[in-house]
């Protein structure tokens, strides 16, 4: 049964001005306040690290840069049994590596010119591709040790080899990594099927294994579409339940194009009544102050916990939305339009994204709402010629602005996810962002077959904390996946069921 909700939208409930600047420099690092000593994690092989630094691939070590020297990677960490136990010590300085020297410095703090990884971490990231590819495993570093000039010498794995120049299509090195991540997914997954309480890693990780293809995790995607139908019941108010629904709503549809499982649609109907009553003022009751169309963080029930639309959301409803149809589920397309229209005020000329419903300015910043909207209007089961021609303007945004695909706000993780399945609906602008951040696939890799959660300017320490590698393996797998084009937010051939008059 599906239950009946009533329910009355009203003005937006504002947070208070403490929150909001509590909220917003809290998570930002800057020249004074970097993450590397103050977050540690108690989950898997990290919890020896004592501090949040910078993986360096799978060399083993990681590392921290300084105000005073932006050039250069200062060691904090090294993993036994790895390529640089024994060669690298805590407090060495790598100031370069295979015969280049890190001659651009690291920026500092959060905002247009500041975001990037030029500098030194991405030198060493290509240095490392390099050195698995061409070099055949010799990773050759310079490093300072105390007033010591060394030549450090690594052996590296080869069996990775370099990323093809159309990876991950076509690409040896994509193929195994995707593998290797959905395995080590299948075993973090825990009993009830979910891998964290934080949904976006839930809804990731299934869909990456559903998109890889591979017939071995059916079983436990299988699993894990059941949790999310148990956590969206259609009677959550209080919270943050919008990520739940939209996300949820994203996965279950995706896995029902797939399976055909009819007790998906019933669920399905659940999520979208959910939708229904969550959205801002696209049907609207005369006394309604706030006429938007988007969604926040809950219902605008009284004393529920959400502080207005926000463009990401709303983007996930939108996706959610029209999954759904393409699934059969009555979809009302003036809730569809409504949503649209709200990213649309807050879309610039360059097609980027801002917070919620007002453009705020004519650059760009981090890509993960631009890259959420590319997929939202891509997936329209009408095929909206206006839609169509949305999703590009937003894709082509990020190909041209590449440089914030590791380095977003709140969630970087969520961020990546959308912003690489946001420039796959246009293979030009994939090809750019791919291009511009090999070197970052690279240096997150780890060697037990997962992905780590690196810093940068706007850190979620909640993400790192529940596990550094969980929600970077789920987000990088997902976009891995993008090369098999098994989901319909990747690529698959349009899938249009008849709607369906009487659920099941």
């Amino acid at each position: 049964m599906i239950p009946k909700i009533s329910w009355k939208p009203r003005a937006v409930r504002q947070l208070p001005l403490l929150a909001l600047f509590l909220l917003t420099t809290d998570l930002a690092w800057s020249l004074d306040n970097p993450p590397w000593g103050n977050i540690t994690t108690e989950v898997g092989p990290d919890a020896e690290v004592p501090g949040w630094f910078i993986n360096l691939g799978i060399t083993g070590a990681r590392a921290m840069i300084t105000k005073e020297e932006p050039t250069r990677l200062k060691v904090m960490f090294v993993f036994k049994k790895s390529p640089a136990f024994g060669k690298l010590e805590m407090g060495d300085k790598i100031t370069g590596a295979n015969k280049n020297s890190f001659t651009t410095a690291h920026k500092f703090g959060y905002g247009v010119g500041k975001f990037g990884y030029q500098g030194p971490i991405m030198e060493f990231g290509n240095a490392l591709e390099e050195s698995q590819g061409k070099l055949a495993g010799k990773l050759v570093l310079d490093v300072l040790r105390g007033d010591q000039k060394l030549k450090v010498e690594l052996q590296v794995p080869v069996k990775y080899g370099a990323f093809s120049e159309t990876y991950p299509f076509k690409c040896k090195k994509s193929d195994l990594l995707l593998k290797e991540s959905c395995d080590w997914l299948s075993k973090a997954q825990l009993p009830d099927g979910t891998w964290s309480s934080r949904p976006h890693i839930n809804a990731f990780a299934a869909m990456a294994l559903l998109g890889s293809g591979d017939k071995r995790h059916l079983s436990e995607v299988r699993k894990a579409m059941k949790a999310m139908a148990e956590r969206t019941g259609g009677t959550e108010s209080h919270g943050l339940p919008v990520w739940d629904y939209t996300l949820y709503g994203t996965a279950l549809a995706e896995y029902y194009l797939i399976t055909r499982e009819n007790w998906v649609l019933k669920e399905l109907e659940e999520i979208n009544q959910w939708l229904v009553l969550a959205q801002q003022g696209a049907i609207t009751p005369p006394e309604t102050e706030h006429i938007s169309g988007g969604f926040g963080h809950g219902f605008y029930t009284k004393g529920a916990n959400g502080y207005g639309g926000m463009c990401i959301t709303t983007a996930q409803a939108m996706t959610a939305w029209s999954l759904m149809e393409r699934c059969g589920i009555p979809v009302d397309r003036a809730r569809l339009a409504a949503a649209h229209e709200f990213i649309a005020k807050g879309t610039n000329e360059i097609g980027y994204v801002w917070y919620a419903d007002a453009v705020g300015g004519d650059g760009y910043a981090d890509m993960g709402r631009t890259g959420a909207s590319a997929v939202a209007h891509y997936v329209d089961a009408v095929g909206s010629p206006k839609f169509t021609s949305f999703s590009k303007r937003n894709a082509r945004c990020i190909g041209k602005n590449p440089d914030t695909f590791i380095d977003t706000h709140g969630s970087p993780l969520l961020g990546l996810a959308w912003t690489g399945l946001g420039a796959a609906t246009d293979p030009a602008s994939l090809r750019k962002l791919m291009d511009h951040n090999r070197w970052a696939f690279s240096l997150s890799q780890c060697p037990d077959g997962s992905f780590y959660y690196q810093p940068n300017r706007d850190n979620n320490p909640q993400d790192y904390t529940a596990g550094p590698r969980l929600a970077a393996t789920a987000a990088t797998a997902l976009v891995l996946s993008i090369k098999e084009k098994k989901l319909q937010i990747t690529g698959a051939t349009p899938v249009i069921l008849p709607k369906i008059a009487k659920l099941l």
